[in-house]
């Protein structure tokens, strides 16, 4: 072999095994680089993705936030009409609400007789309380406070019954006999301050 020969040998072969340090540098340091800035980058936008969606989200939730008053005085009425399950019942409270309604309407509300609860059929979290209770007074004004009851008082009640007497001697004068349920709610709802 001639010199020139072993010259060409060594320099293909240099040539060769540059090339190969080149290509396994690339694959060895390079790529994993560009594949780490790949993957850093998709977490980023799917990071902006998520940051634009919870911005919606607080967006939304202060909107709501300044409703936080009306949702208070909502929660205040709903507790009124459905009191949670306690030893009264708020049963005293509202007999003396019957009592203050007896004077404004100018009625009498007597012969008050509550029984036991039962289960609500309709409502699992709900008991019913049934009442009974006489109402004396003019037709017109026993008419005006069974609407308020109905329509207009904070409790939540049903008249499940109504019996109207009229007195033959005096028939300005009715009886009304009413059979109603109230509610109550064995679900404990939370307190708020006002």
């Amino acid at each position: 072999m001639t010199t020139r020969r072993v010259d060409q040998i060594w320099l293909f072969g240099g040539l060769t095994l540059v090339v190969l340090f080149v290509v396994g540098g690339w694959f060895m340091m390079v790529k994993p680089l560009y594949n780490q800035r790949d993957s850093v980058q998709a977490d980023t936008a799917e990071t902006q993705t998520q940051l634009i969606t919870e911005q919606k989200r607080l967006t939304v939730l202060k909107t709501e936030l300044k409703k936080i008053d009306q949702y208070k005085a909502d929660l205040t009425t709903a507790q009124q009409a459905l009191p949670p399950h306690d030893t009264t019942n708020k049963i005293p409270e509202f007999l003396k609400q019957l009592q203050s309604l007896g004077l404004k309407y100018d009625v009498e509300v007597s012969g008050y007789a509550a029984s036991g609860e039962e289960p609500s059929t309709t409502t699992p979290a709900v008991t019913e309380l049934p009442i009974t209770l006489n109402i004396e007074g003019t037709v017109d004004n026993i008419m005006k406070l069974v609407k308020h009851l109905q329509t207009e008082q904070p409790r939540a009640l049903l008249i499940e019954n109504a019996k109207l007497v009229i007195d033959s001697e005096t028939p300005v004068q009715s009886q009304l006999s009413l059979t109603l349920n109230a509610f109550i709610t064995a679900t404990d709802t939370a307190t708020v301050k006002s």
